[in-house]
């Protein structure tokens, strides 16, 4: 029996999944002069980056002025530039309490992992109190879809002459250069942006057929032959795109990222869809989506007596509900029924990514709680210390908030999940319940998760087990902690309470995973943490593995 304990216990020190990872384990490695030594951890001396301004001249919008930069990471490693100049960036945004900046360094430099380039944004995210909105469609564009050059960003603190200004993203511009919109510039290739401005320096176009106006971000100069160019091309483009023709129209368009970008701006419900903030970019001669920008008053987060047609008021009065984006060049997309198959199937490919941005799902704990988990301690110094408050509304623009911070959360995460389930219905991709399990299995589905299953149960007899069509994946012979089941696009990931492993059944394998975590020397994360909290009390404790032994020994059952 001993024997049998021993294999186990070093089996199990070997075993690696992702749900079970060595805790603080830095592996032995060799220095130049062939000693062992052990490689630490840096150990972070900040709970988020910081950015330092120092200038004896009063920022204006209207030009950059002197200043020093100072860029230090969480670990202390510091980027300083002397240098430096800055100015009140923005449109309605510089006109609020706390004011955007544009920076630029005297020279290209790379600030926190990001690429090398003299300019840099400070989004001051004023408009909007719980302060991730613009950072979220930032990191799903990124990391969800296909849309290239989406701007890198960053969250950091931001002092001026040492004081406090509170939470900021720290993002790129957009602009042409290689490590950012990456286009030849010299050539047959721009950046352009839906503007109804009129910015002084700017090079406005209406586009020949469908008469949409344009800036042209990119080159800001332009030559008289670029626009001759520019305007035959857009002249094609957009009778191919009346046309109705995918053929014709895969000529002058990447239709790969106009979808994605669709998407984008349909979910998020882009409130300036019309009027700014909506790029397409020319490269290789064909049109491509992006990059996103400006969405902190997006996601219900606008008046309704201002934006009334946004909020629905006169009908449901519900801002997550109704088609906002199916205007310019992407009303012509939506008539096309092949641009539809792609839209939606495209949305059902996303939902993980979709759900996943307000409730806990097999992807891991919510975008929302992730990042309101990460920088929860600089959210807060924006309001406790920099003197910026919750309940006051900046901007006549934005939607009269929550009076605390947790309730605007809320409000957000609410309207990503309705908005979500009202475009599956509009565009008739399932029901509101996408995976139902049947009351008599004893499941019940919770955000992105299934609760209540017991373990020994095969994936045959788990997919009778739910209302729906569901296709169950499990990589064993049973269900198991981690297995998923699938539907109309999304999910979901079953918990089985005791099954840390992920096998479908509970032994000595679990229990000494538990053990061990409560004990320090293993670390259970994602789903397999969930199952090993035995008393549903939020932690793993002493209590959880003394349960698992005893449904082992046939003196306890999970289950009941």
């Amino acid at each position: 029996m001993k024997k049998t304990i021993c294999f186990i216990l070093a089996a199990v020190c070997i075993f690696t999944t992702a749900c079970v990872q060595p805790a603080n384990d830095y592996s032995n490695v060799v220095s130049a002069a062939g000693e062992a030594e052990t490689e630490k951890a840096p150990v972070p001396v900040n709970d988020i980056a910081a950015v330092y301004i120092e200038t004896d001249n009063f920022i204006v919008r209207e030009e950059y002025r002197a200043c020093s930069i100072k860029v230090v990471d969480i670990y202390g490693n510091t980027v300083e530039d002397a240098g430096g100049k800055i100015k009140i960036r923005g449109n309605s945004t510089s006109s609020g309490a706390k004011k955007p900046y544009n920076f630029k360094l005297s020279e290209k430099t790379g600030l926190l992992g990001m690429g090398k380039a003299k300019k840099w944004c400070l989004l001051a995210n004023c408009y909007e109190k719980t302060l991730i909105r613009n950072e979220m469609v930032f990191d799903f564009a990124r990391n969800a879809t296909c849309l290239e050059y989406t701007p890198d960003s960053r969250f950091v603190d931001v002092y001026l002459n040492g004081v406090l200004q509170g939470n900021y993203i720290l993002c790129e511009a957009v602009e042409a250069s290689s490590s950012r919109v990456d286009i030849d510039v010299d050539g047959s290739e721009f950046l352009l942006e839906r503007d109804v401005r009129e910015d002084e320096g700017t090079v406005y176009i209406n586009s020949p057929v469908l008469g949409i106006r344009f800036g042209i971000n990119e080159p800001e100069a332009p030559a008289r032959e670029q626009l001759e160019y520019l305007m035959s091309f857009l002249r094609k483009a957009e009778n191919a795109l009346k046309s109705g023709k995918m053929s014709e129209i895969e000529k002058y368009f990447d239709v790969e990222s106009i979808v994605d970008f669709y998407i984008i701006m349909e979910y998020f419900k882009q409130v300036d869809i019309s009027v700014g903030s909506t790029r397409f970019y020319i490269k290789d001669g064909k049109i491509y989506g992006g990059p996103v920008w400006d969405f902190d008053l997006t996601m219900g987060n606008c008046l309704s007596s201002y934006y009334t047609a946004y909020n629905n008021v006169g009908g449901s009065g519900k801002s997550c509900e109704g088609i906002y984006c199916n205007v310019d060049w992407f009303r012509y997309f939506n008539k096309i029924s092949e641009f539809q198959k792609l839209r939606n199937d495209r949305f059902l490919e996303l939902q993980d990514s979709i759900v996943n941005l307000y409730t806990r799902t097999v992807n891991g704990i919510s975008y929302i709680d992730e990042v309101t988990e990460s920088y929860g301690a600089s959210f807060a110094r924006n309001y406790k210390e920099a003197g910026w408050r919750i309940d006051v509304v900046y901007s006549e623009l934005e939607r009269i908030p929550d009076k605390t911070y947790e309730g605007n959360v809320d409000y957000l995460r609410t309207w990503l999940k309705e908005r979500n389930e009202w475009l599956l219905i509009h565009w008739g991709l399932t029901q509101r319940n996408y995976v139902v399990p049947e009351k008599a299995s004893g499941m019940k589905a919770d955000g992105g998760i299934i609760y209540g299953l017991k373990a020994g149960v095969t994936p045959e007899k788990c997919e009778d087990m739910f209302a729906l069509n569901a296709n169950v994946t499990a990589t064993g012979e049973y269900v198991g902690t981690g297995s998923t089941v699938r539907n109309e696009g999304v999910t979901y990931g079953f918990v089985v309470l005791g099954d840390v492993d992920g096998n479908g059944i509970v032994d000595a394998r679990d229990y000494i995973r538990v053990r061990r975590d409560f004990l320090g020397t293993y670390d259970i994360e994602g789903l397999c943490e969930l199952s090993a909290d035995c008393n549903g009390d939020g932690k793993i404790s002493a209590t959880d593995y003394l349960m698992v032994r005893r449904h082992i020994t046939g003196n306890f059952n999970l289950y009941e």
